[in-house]
């Protein structure tokens, strides 16, 4: 507190006529709050509605002290500062106004300038003989006055009733899996000149006052009404899981079952979708398939471990072609969990590991049953055909599924609460860092997304809960991390609510050009329940993602005998077979510079157009590039003079079959970027022309178990494919799409689709979806010919000319002559040894 008094000066009066001047004494004072979260357990929000002063004295006189002695003359309801704007109280999330947690624990000032809350003078009292205002003056460890106005327990205004006292209304929200909760709270402090035993809120004083959180949102000085409905159950709501397929959390939650005891849990998936939530109004998706409560089993959650990469179907590709594999025991939406005491546990037929937890607390409040259970996301393809997916393939939206939770006591009753989870939105940038051999310049990390699909610049975003940054493998221990909140052990820990931005170091250079060294970092994030994988490499170097198996080039072809310089270069397009015609990587650009709003005419034909001939001076019409037609004689030679060839079925296939080998989706950074851009421009649009500070999109193929990986850009225009022809007539168009130029459409469009778009909501806009195809060696035939087992893949056509890499919806998979227009198209090559 500051007092502010004028200094008393007597005043002379001996002329008939002067000039006289007054000084007012104020009777008002004002106080200020602020607020300090840093003393939160991680994983705890409090979002904060308002402040206010209440029981203010109606009146106050110059001259005397002011005590109020009744409460007819107080003001119950005083000033308020609100803490968003609006009638309504936007939701509590990432978004709203003042959230603090350990990453973020500020608000609030005591300058001069600052908000204020103003009040007259009401002196009620300090010293021994008034009561403390802590919450545990003793220091037993309990509350002194526990519970909630009106009980007996509790003592209201700390037995002062004149009081003057400060409200803090908030939102509490704990998603720590020690105590699980949310919901209103409200901080209470009476106004005086300390924290204890002084109730004097004088006259032209400046009160300052901080709120300080601690552990679970307490604070020893201020007096706290939150209240949980018992017996019950507390979930965190929203909670989240990985955007990538195949991946697990445990789902926190708090049974109160008041004198009873929890028999069993069980839960449900009632809602399980595979489409946006929430997108913005002018994002355009097949919404007569986005119902709620309806086919789950297109959805992306399970309840239990997901333990097939793929599930297949031979068609009809109906929107219920997953119901089977779904509903088939252990039931992927139900799961009962009948043992309730402490330790870890699993379920009739589930995996040996597919454990969920019980940890059990005795308190005053009741039996306390703090559960987690597991839940995952579903397999990387839910029947290709359909392109339903484990995957989040929104870049900008989350996508949501609602679980319902019952447990039931010993006594029969049902305790019931539903669940909202949300797979976060995609983030892909970055997803990989490189380094020449003899590049250790560091990167600095700073995990961004799109705000909306059409959205022309990424955003960072902070972790909702505490997040860590570390090497999960690696073939040598070659990086180390700086920023964060701390570092140790070589891991980069950050606070809840903090943004996810820490730098990677390399240690070094590699001996030399011959030589490289790969690591996968893991980046845990949203209380540690989503995962995001960074790709690093220092040194291009041929390599075996197999052990003593083919070494990948790291670069794409640029002419028929010269590499691109560097990885993060996407490289030519060939017709089949053509090395003397690369089409330029400059050539390869979309007809406007942000390539956002794509509708159908976006697209251009290219007939017309004056293709850079790579490697030369010259160009050349579309019709004037010539290829080889895919059949069984056909082939790309091996580049002039050089020891390697363009790689083959069997090449790909082995990565595709290997059960260490996966793949990520993602933007590469290389040699001249030093940090993530924001810019889609930036973050995409690498070329020769244009190098620094650019990314590229494409795949990362890697080992998991050795941290070995291989990149594939897709182009900077997001279409690393060039058709011949299209069914509207135009020609030479830059699309990855190998048959769609519109809307995927409705209504019967063979046997296999009988509904059209609705048997494959996720193709609606494939037309603009981003990917590229590279060329093969040579056709391959029989690819699923089930008696040829070296050359089989299910799903597959009957033959394999190319290698799809389709970036929305993560396929890694063979495509046949006639996708490429039987070697008319024109694709990227990339060659091994």
């Amino acid at each position: 507190k500051e007092k502010e008094k004028a200094k008393d000066e007597a005043l002379v009066i001996n002329q008939k006529n002067m000039t006289l001047h007054a000084w007012i004494r104020r009777v008002v004072s004002k106080v200020t709050v602020a607020y300090d979260a840093s003393g939160l357990k991680e994983g705890v929000f409090i979002y904060l509605k308002s402040v206010q002063i209440k029981d203010i004295p109606k009146t106050c006189f110059l001259g005397n002290e002011n005590t109020i002695e009744a409460k007819d003359n107080l003001i119950e309801k005083g000033e308020i500062i609100r803490y968003y704007e609006g009638e309504d109280v936007p939701a509590f999330d990432e978004k709203y106004p003042v959230r603090l947690a350990t990453g973020k624990p500020n608000h609030g000032e005591h300058g001069e300038a600052s908000n204020a809350l103003f009040f007259y003078e009401n002196m009620q009292g300090a010293g021994e003989k008034m009561p403390s205002k802590l919450q545990d003056a003793n220091k037993d460890g309990e509350l002194d006055y526990p519970g909630f106005p009106g009980d007996e327990t509790y003592r209201l205004k700390d037995d002062v009733p004149y009081g003057t006292y400060i409200e803090v209304d908030a939102y509490y929200v704990s998603v720590n899996s020690e105590k699980v909760g949310r919901g209103p709270i409200k901080y209470r402090f009476m106004l005086g000149k300390d924290v204890d035993r002084d109730y004097n809120a004088e006259r032209n004083y400046h009160y300052k006052l901080t709120l300080k959180f601690n552990g679970f949102a307490n604070d020893a000085d201020w007096h706290i009404e939150y209240k949980e409905k018992k017996p019950g159950i507390e979930v965190p709501n929203p909670y989240y899981i990985s955007y990538l397929y195949n991946h697990s959390m445990m789902f926190p939650l708090k049974i109160n079952a008041g004198d009873q005891e929890v028999e069993s849990v069980e839960a449900k998936i009632i809602d399980n979708r595979w489409a946006p939530n929430n997108p913005n109004s002018d994002f355009l998706y097949w919404k007569a398939m986005d119902l709620e409560g309806e086919n789950p089993w297109n959805g992306f959650l399970s309840l239990h471990k997901t333990t097939e990469t793929v599930i297949t179907h031979d068609g009809p590709w109906n929107p219920e072609v997953n119901k089977g594999y779904y509903e088939t025991p252990p039931k992927r939406g139900e799961r009962s969990y009948e043992n309730m005491k402490d330790g870890s546990h699993t379920t009739t037929g589930a995996e040996d590991d597919d454990e969920y937890t019980v940890r059990f607390e005795k308190s005053d409040d009741g039996n306390i049953y703090h559960v987690s259970l597991p839940m995952y996301t579903r397999a990387k393809q839910l029947v290709k055909q359909t392109a339903y997916t484990g995957n989040n393939p929104y870049v900008a939206y989350q996508r949501k599924a609602v679980v319902r939770i019952k447990a039931k006591l010993n006594n029969g009753d049902i305790l019931e609460k539903d669940a909202t989870i949300y797979q976060v939105r995609r983030v892909v940038n970055p997803k990989g860092i490189w380094r020449k051999w003899d590049n250790d310049n560091s990167f600095h990390v700073v995990l961004k997304r799109l705000p909306q699909e059409n959205a022309t610049r990424f955003e960072t975003f902070s972790s909702e809960g505490p997040w860590k940054a570390y090497v999960v493998e690696a073939t040598e221990d070659f990086i180390t991390f700086t920023g964060g909140n701390k570092v140790e052990g070589n891991v980069v820990h950050g606070l809840t609510g903090s943004d996810i931005d820490f730098k990677i170091n390399f240690n070094g250079k590699c001996a030399n050009e011959n030589v490289s060294r790969h690591a996968i970092i893991r980046v845990e994030y949203h209380n540690y329940t989503c995962y995001h994988l960074i790709f690093v490499r220092q040194g291009y170097a041929p390599d075996d993602l197999i052990a003593g198996g083919t070494k990948w080039h790291t670069c794409n072809m640029k002419t028929g005998t010269e590499e691109t310089d560097f990885p993060v270069e996407e490289g030519s397009l060939f017709k089949f077979g053509n090395w003397t015609q690369p089409i330029d990587a400059l050539s390869n650009k979309n007809p406007k510079t942000d390539w956002v709003n794509i509708v159908p005419s976006s697209f251009q034909n290219d007939i017309n157009k004056d293709f850079m001939i790579a490697g030369t001076t010259g160009s050349s019409k579309w019709s004037g590039i010539s290829f080889n037609e895919t059949n069984s004689s056909n082939s790309f030679s091996k580049p002039a003079g050089k020891n390697w060839k363009v790689a083959s079925y069997e090449d790909y296939k082995k990565l595709y079959s290997d059960e260490n080998i996966e793949q990520g989706f993602g933007i590469l950074y290389g040699d001249d970027a030093a940090t993530t851009a924001d810019n889609i421009n930036d973050a995409y649009g690498y070329d020769y022309e244009h190098r620094e500070g650019r990314g590229m999109r494409g795949c990362f193929v890697y080992n998991k178990k050795t941290g070995k990986n291989l990149f594939f850009p897709i182009g900077a225009s997001g279409y690393g494919h060039r058709k011949d022809t299209e069914g509207n007539g135009w020609n030479a168009v830059l699309r990855y799409a190998s048959t769609r130029y519109e809307y995927f459409p409705s209504g019967k469009l063979s046997a296999n689709y009988p509904d059209g778009v609705g048997d494959a909501p996720l193709f609606y806009d494939l037309f603009m979806r981003p990917g590229a195809v590279y060329w093969l060696d040579k056709r391959v035939d029989g690819v699923n010919v089930k008696t040829n087992t070296e050359l089989y893949i299910d799903g597959a056509e009957a033959n394999a000319v190319g290698w799809d890499f389709n970036y929305f919806t993560f396929d890694f998979f063979p495509i046949s002559s006639s996708s490429v227009q039987n070697g008319k198209n024109a694709c990227f090559v990339r060659c091994v040894e």
